[in-house]
Formats: C-alpha cells, sequence, structure tokens
C-alpha cells in the first residue's frame, strides 16, 4: 500500500511539473500578430514598421517616438483588419496616411482608417484612379476635411514626435508624362524612410521604367537595409540592378497565400544575402529599429 502511495506521489509531482514547464506556464516570445501590441506601443523607444498581413495587398505602418504613419490600407475587405490592429496598438490619431498608387489592393482599407482615426495629412498620387472604391475613398477624404497632397522628389514627409523623415524618391510631377503607360503602378509613390540610425526603401508597386529612373538619378539613395519588395513579389518589380543598388539586409514580401513571387527573385536576394520574410508565410512582420540594429519579430 505504501509502495502505491509512493508510486501515485510521483506521478502527481511529475504531472505538476510538467504543467509548470508547459509552453502555456512559462514566458515564451510569441510572433503572431496579436502579440505586438504588447512589444510595440506607440510609446516604445525607437522605431517599428509593420507589414501588416493583408493578404495580396500592402498596409505598413511605422511607429516612431509616439507618432504613426500609414503607408497602404490593403483591399477594402482588409479595412477593418488594419483598424483593429491600429486599435490593439493604442493608436489614437495617424500623423499621416499615404496612398502609394490608386490600385484596390492598396487603397480599399485606407476608407476604414479615414472614418475610424483623425489623419493630420493625406498624401497620394496625383494620377487618379478611376474606379469606385478610389472614388469612395475620395469622398471619404471630403468628409474629413482632408485633401491629397502629391508629395514632389526630394519632399519630406517628417514625424511630429521623432526625428525619422519619410524621403519622397519618384515618381515627379511629370509621371504621366514620363512614364506613358496608364498602368497605374507607373506612378505608385517610393519613399525611403530614415529612422533610429536604420534605413528602408517603400516602392509600392513601382515598374522597372520607375526603377531604372530612379538609378539614375540618385542611385546612392535607394541604398537601404530593408526593402519592402515591389508588386508584392512579382515579376513587374524588382529588376536586378536595382536589387543590387538597395542591397537589403532584409527584404519584406506582401502577399497573399495563393500568390507565388517569382523564383528570380528570390535567386537574387539569396545572392545579396538577403533575409527574405513574406506575410503569407510568416504572418505580420515586425522590424524594430534602434542605434542601428534591426530586431526581427515575425
Amino acid at each position: 500500500m505504501k509502495k502505491s502511495s509512493n508510486v501515485l506521489l510521483v506521478l502527481v509531482i511529475a504531472l505538476i511539473l510538467g504543467l509548470a514547464f508547459s509552453q502555456d506556464m512559462l514566458p515564451h516570445h510569441t510572433t503572431s500578430a496579436d502579440s505586438t501590441a504588447d512589444l510595440f506601443s506607440t510609446t516604445s523607444q525607437g522605431t517599428s514598421i509593420h507589414f501588416i498581413n493583408v493578404g495580396q495587398g500592402d498596409a505598413i505602418l511605422i511607429c516612431s517616438g509616439g507618432s504613426s504613419i500609414l503607408i497602404d490600407g490593403g483591399d477594402t475587405g482588409s479595412g477593418s483588419i488594419v483598424v483593429e490592429y491600429l486599435t490593439r496598438l493604442g493608436i489614437a490619431r495617424l500623423d499621416a496616411v499615404i496612398a502609394t498608387h490608386p490600385h484596390e489592393e492598396h487603397i480599399g482599407g485606407l476608407i476604414s482608417v479615414l472614418e475610424s482615426f483623425p489623419v493630420d495629412a493625406f498624401y497620394a498620387s496625383d494620377e487618379p484612379g478611376n474606379t469606385e472604391t478610389y472614388q469612395q475613398l475620395m469622398d471619404t477624404l471630403a468628409a474629413k476635411g482632408l485633401e491629397s497632397r502629391f508629395p514632389d522628389i526630394g519632399d519630406v514627409i517628417s514625424f511630429q514626435h521623432s526625428d525619422a523623415t519619410l524621403t519622397t524618391l519618384a515618381p515627379g510631377p511629370d509621371s504621366a508624362d514620363v512614364f506613358s503607360s496608364r498602368n497605374s503602378d507607373s506612378w505608385s509613390l517610393v519613399f525611403r524612410l530614415d529612422a533610429d540610425g536604420c534605413s528602408a526603401l517603400f516602392p509600392g508597386d513601382a515598374v522597372f521604367g520607375v526603377e531604372q529612373a530612379m538609378l539614375q538619378q540618385n542611385e546612392t539613395a535607394l541604398n537601404c537595409d530593408i526593402l519592402k519588395v515591389g508588386s508584392h513579389g512579382s515579376n513587374a518589380s524588382s529588376c536586378q540592378r536595382f536589387l543590387q543598388a538597395v542591397s537589403p539586409s532584409y527584404a519584406v514580401i506582401s502577399c497573399g497565400e495563393t500568390e507565388t513571387p517569382d523564383p528570380k527573385l528570390y535567386k537574387e536576394l539569396k545572392q545579396l544575402q538577403t533575409v527574405v520574410l513574406q506575410t503569407s508565410i510568416d504572418g505580420t512582420v515586425v522590424l524594430h529599429l534602434q542605434d542601428g540594429e534591426i530586431e526581427t519579430i515575425s
């Protein structure tokens, strides 16, 4: 009987120890999108770049020194995802919202964002879209008393409570003439972020012609630590010379689960020893910039 009691006691102790050392009981580093609200509030030190997983689309939130700027917002169905994400981070207002170009998977979700948060400034290409979604976005801007501003090459968008800056690299005021294609990807706004000793490039869906123009205008400005890969990793963007000029340590592809980025892109980034992250695989990707160092949360 005593022997049976000892065995039972051992089993109970083993069960308690197993629970204590389980993943649910121990502190652990979680990388889900839901965890970022705890890891990176708007008052966190440094700068965080959030590549929000909105499927086949772009939605990029930059938080620095208590200020926040949103670049694109996914499609219309992603609006609630973006709004919920910003709310979890405790964001009360946005310094600026940027619509890189008028394609649905970039501007649709911005309608919900504008309806949910006060926004100080709105930036967009000067080439209008011809879709119902674009018109709804313009109507929402008007209802909020906001005007759409088109930044010229070299114009800087500043964060109110931070030294971080977004500098416009393309397409310039004559984009419709220089890039005669009616494909609005040709008019995609391109920005370089400089923050906390690091840099990042956000080319929207800029196509080869725009990449070539930037290489000719100011190739050195393209060299950045982080690249948001253009055109969701398709073969419409990211020519070899452009990738070599950027030479990123990290590249993030924002795409849907059913989309397959160009294999050639992966090959060229591998040659550059770039760490590639993909929202369809890694979910929402967060990169934290501080004192010249980059921490990856994905």
